[in-house]
């Protein structure tokens, strides 16, 4: 694990996005994570929320649906990239496996409705006060 800590942070250009099966959801991630051992992603990435107090301004389920494995990759391209580019594409990929998620669980439309609406809300936050937490992010692991 040292060794991955040391080589922080990855240039996003440089770390491909893929497809893949994860907790269930076929959802996208750079190759950094695909690659990575459970041990690893575990230490990196989290919840949904920032941890503390925080996580119940931002929990892990969405009317149920739990949002973890985006919360998830979104925690790791936060925690190895550091380009502004890296942001805005960490950020794009975090919205794309939550609508990936909704889509892919089977319920009401009603409900399915309010998700999407608060998948927005996640995403501009995460958006327009995010990136202070961004390019910190990767400092506590070298």
């Amino acid at each position: 694990m040292k060794e991955f800590f040391e080589s922080l942070p990855i240039n996003p250009a440089l770390d491909p996005i893929s497809i893949k099966k994860y907790k269930g959801y076929d959802l996208a991630a750079p190759a950094s994570f695909w690659n990575a051992s459970d041990e690893l992603r575990a230490a990196i990435a989290g919840g949904c929320g920032p941890g503390g107090f925080g996580d119940v301004f931002v929990p892990d389920r969405m009317y149920g649906l739990n949002m973890v494995a985006a919360c998830a990759i979104h925690d790791w391209c936060f925690a190895v990239w550091n380009t502004k580019a890296g942001f805005k594409q960490a950020n794009e990929l975090f919205k794309n496996n939550m609508i990936r998620i909704n889509s892919q669980h089977e319920g009401y439309a009603f409900i399915t409705a309010l998700r999407s609406r608060r998948i927005k809300k996640y995403y501009l936050a995460v958006r327009f006060g995010g990136e202070p937490s961004y390019y910190d992010s990767h400092l506590q692991y070298v």
